[in-house]
């Protein structure tokens, strides 16, 4: 009887050491573009007298937007969508990775079938961008006009990447 218990014993020692080994993690890769991705705090400006002036046109301030890659995850373009907090428009651009620059020319504003989204010398700084308590982040540039804006501007897009600290959220 006491070799039946040994055995038993044994036998769950065995188990349990053979359940516990370390499994490998999965390796977790980079969408294909990599750190243009992101989530951004930005302003949206425009010359409104024909100064060079730009000034908050709407009195919005920082609002959230995020870059992404699209379905096919290729190298060659992103999504910039501002998820309904300035314009309400979301558009694929074309991207050159290697300068972290992106462009739509004639973009297509996937929430509405009716007005188009003109994207230019749209651009990532690594590094080049500050948030509000003034942690080093990268920084986002571009210039947007939409095609259902009667008044024609072309908005100076800026801002910086969203550090995920509460004290840095707008």
């Amino acid at each position: 009887m006491k070799n039946r218990y040994t055995y038993i014993i044994a036998l769950l020692f065995l188990l349990g050491a053979l359940s516990s080994c370390e499994r490998d993690d999965p390796e977790i890769e980079m969408t294909a573009i990599g750190d243009m991705a992101g989530e951004w705090y930005v302003t949206y400006k425009a010359d409104t007298s024909g100064t060079g002036d730009l000034v908050d046109v709407y009195g919005v301030g920082y609002s959230p937007l995020i870059t992404y890659n699209t379905s096919g995850n290729t190298v060659d373009s992103m999504i910039v969508d501002d998820l309904g907090n300035f314009w309400e428009y979301k558009t694929i651009v074309g991207v050159n990775k290697a300068e972290r620059t992106f462009s739509a020319p004639n973009g297509d504003n996937l929430y509405y079938d009716s007005n188009g989204v003109i994207i230019n010398n749209g651009k990532i700084i690594i590094g080049g961008g500050e948030s509000r308590t003034g942690v080093k982040t990268d920084s986002i540039y571009f210039e947007v006009a939409f095609g259902d804006d009667d008044t024609g501007l072309t908005y100076v897009v800026s801002g910086h990447r969203r550090t995920g600290f509460l004290e840095d959220e707008f």
